[in-house]
């Protein structure tokens, strides 16, 4: 019999091996209790569960091997005492530990930095929401506003590319209204665009990168064509600029950087259209 008690003691302190190691390993990742910061009494919180969940494994281990080792009776009990106190001195050691801990976060605050965390914004895309179809047998021309820009636009499909692809084109908001109520209107815009007779007009698939303001030290701007950002264009004064229909989606740029008053000289991508001044800050380029 105290053969067969020897060999079970021998092989559950065996066993018993993995988990001492898994106490070390509880105990190392205890660091991770200091990310938010371990100010005052938190970090002795710290310290206690990095170095006490171990050190309750491996003493209970360790003085449950001598003991079983100088015994004269029966042992095979002896790792199942280990691991039951181990466990519970490690348990009462985390419970302390991780109360020291809270109570120095609650009482200091984290010391991980009080700055707040700097929020990116996603860059902005253009997204087509679409409000009137217009249908043609097979044909669908959408109508609809670019969500980055305020944009009004025209999307059709073409036949060149066997109407998988769609191309979307900028319109003011006569042309919207006018398509909206007069389908056969919006057809033959459509047609025309097919035609290639628009290429002016035409505007970034969804997804691609919305147009930006225009940086006020940019310089080379002249002949760019620029997106309009408002309904209503003004200059840096808020004076309304002449000459531009409501919702007009493009101009062309005329002078090669932004004037002091913080102006572009812009017109009509059409020829011979009168020059104004609008502010730089409704001008979009991609």
């Amino acid at each position: 019999m105290h053969g067969v008690d020897a060999a079970a003691t021998i092989l559950l302190f065996v066993v018993l091996l993995g988990w001492v190691g898994l106490a070390v390993y509880a105990g190392a990742m205890s660091v991770m209790l200091s990310d938010s910061g371990a100010p005052g009494i938190a970090a002795v919180g710290v310290v206690l569960a990095v170095v006490g969940i171990p050190a309750s494994a491996i003493a209970a281990y360790v003085i449950a091997a001598v003991s079983a080792w100088r015994a004269h009776g029966y042992t095979f009990y002896y790792p199942l005492v280990a691991f039951a106190a181990g466990t519970a001195l490690a348990a009462a050691v985390a419970v302390t530990a991780f109360g020291l801990v809270r109570l120095g976060l609650r009482v200091h605050g984290s010391d991980a930095g009080t700055a707040s965390p700097q929020v990116v914004a996603a860059p902005a895309v253009y997204i087509f929401d679409k409000v009137h179809d217009v249908r043609d047998g097979a044909l669908v021309v959408e109508l609809g506003v670019e969500r980055s820009s305020g944009r009004r636009y025209l999307r059709t499909p073409m036949p060149q590319r066997d109407g998988e692809y769609r191309e979307y084109f900028g319109i003011d908001i006569a042309m919207y209204e006018l398509f909206a109520d007069d389908p056969a209107a919006a057809l033959a815009f459509a047609a025309q665009c097919r035609a290639g007779r628009h290429e002016d007009r035409w505007l970034p698939p969804p997804g691609a990168p919305a147009a930006t303001p225009v940086a006020p030290e940019r310089k080379h701007l002249a002949r760019k064509r620029a997106v309009l950002l408002t309904d209503h264009p003004t200059d840096a004064s808020g004076v309304a600029a002449p000459g531009l229909p409501v919702g007009t989606p493009f101009v062309r740029i005329v002078a090669n950087r932004v004037d002091a008053d913080g102006n572009l000289q812009v017109r009509l991508p059409s020829e011979g259209s009168g020059v104004v001044s609008v502010d730089a800050r409704l001008l979009g380029l991609h």
